[in-house]
């Protein structure tokens, strides 16, 4: 028997966090451009795996595309790579091709829940002669690979998303994995007490805390490939407070620093567009290092 995750409880997960906190939680799930290009969540399945047994999967609406993590060769290390699996009509059985993910040493890989299908003819980048491979859905997939750092009496993590395009062409599949990389969440608690003094001065907070995380949304208005909306939020308690200096070297804290606030300089918005086999901002992205680094 299959096992699916309803839409309207995949939304109502979407939706529960806080603007400020998360921009991951304002996605909507069936976004839609000019062209024609879907940005369609992935709900679980229960289907067979490559090994002959059942495995939990990530799948579209009508199960045509899932996406799975491919267990590592070696114990004990982390995946590296995405099985995409598409069951279109008219395709025979089921078709899966390995997706590569970038994910550094101690890191850990895990699912993008979203993808995004190409309209008809789009994503190919090339003539393509045969009629049922030009019939047939590109698509971008992504997975996100997190790193974490301990420090005393604190410690941070901080995720990347990678997206890959699977492309069909005359001679087969195309897996282009590495079309676009961004930061896409961060965390981290600094200690900032270490005596009573210290304790006085930050008026009791005696944690600086940085909080990171994306969102991704299609453009409207593309008319080929799709056109990507890449919005970020950054926050920091107390008020003003930066990795990048002495919390203690400044002076003492008062009531009206110890909120959460918005830092504007990693709170930004960048469209970006497919050229030369990749993503490209439409203007360069800040280093926002305090935020998207362990």
């Amino acid at each position: 028997m299959h096992t699916t995750i309803s839409r309207a409880a995949w939304l109502a997960l979407l939706l529960s966090a806080p603007v400020l906190a998360s921009a991951q939680g304002s996605i909507l799930p069936q976004q839609r451009d000019a062209a024609g290009n879907v940005l369609e969540p992935l709900g679980q399945v229960l289907l067979p795996g490559e090994d002959g047994g059942d495995r939990l999967q990530n799948c579209t609406a009508d199960r045509a595309w899932c996406v799975a993590l491919q267990p590592s060769d070696t114990e004990g290390e982390a995946s590296t790579t995405l099985v995409v699996t598409e069951r279109g009509q008219g395709t025979g059985q089921p078709q899966s091709w390995h997706v590569t993910m970038d994910v550094p040493p101690e890191g850990e890989l895990s699912l993008w829940p979203w993808i995004v299908r190409l309209a008809p003819g789009v994503g190919a980048d090339q003539a393509v002669a045969d009629p049922q491979q030009r019939a047939r859905q590109n698509v971008l997939v992504g997975g996100i690979s997190k790193v974490s750092n301990m420090y005393s009496g604190g410690g941070a993590d901080a995720s990347r998303l990678q997206l890959a395009r699977v492309r069909h062409l005359d001679d087969g599949i195309q897996v282009d994995n590495d079309v676009l990389g961004v930061a896409w969440a961060g965390h981290a608690e600094i200690r900032a007490c270490f005596s009573e003094q210290d304790m006085k001065q930050r008026a009791g907070a005696c944690h600086d805390s940085y909080g990171f995380s994306a969102r991704l949304s299609l453009d409207s208005t593309a008319t080929a490939m799709p056109v990507l909306r890449y919005q970020t939020v950054a926050t920091r308690f107390p008020a003003g407070v930066s990795r990048n200096e002495d919390s203690l070297a400044k002076g003492p804290l008062t009531k009206k620093d110890l909120r959460t606030e918005q830092d504007p300089a990693c709170t930004y918005v960048r469209t970006f567009r497919f050229s030369d086999g990749a993503y490209q901002p439409d203007q360069a992205l800040p280093d926002c290092a305090g935020y998207t680094g362990p």
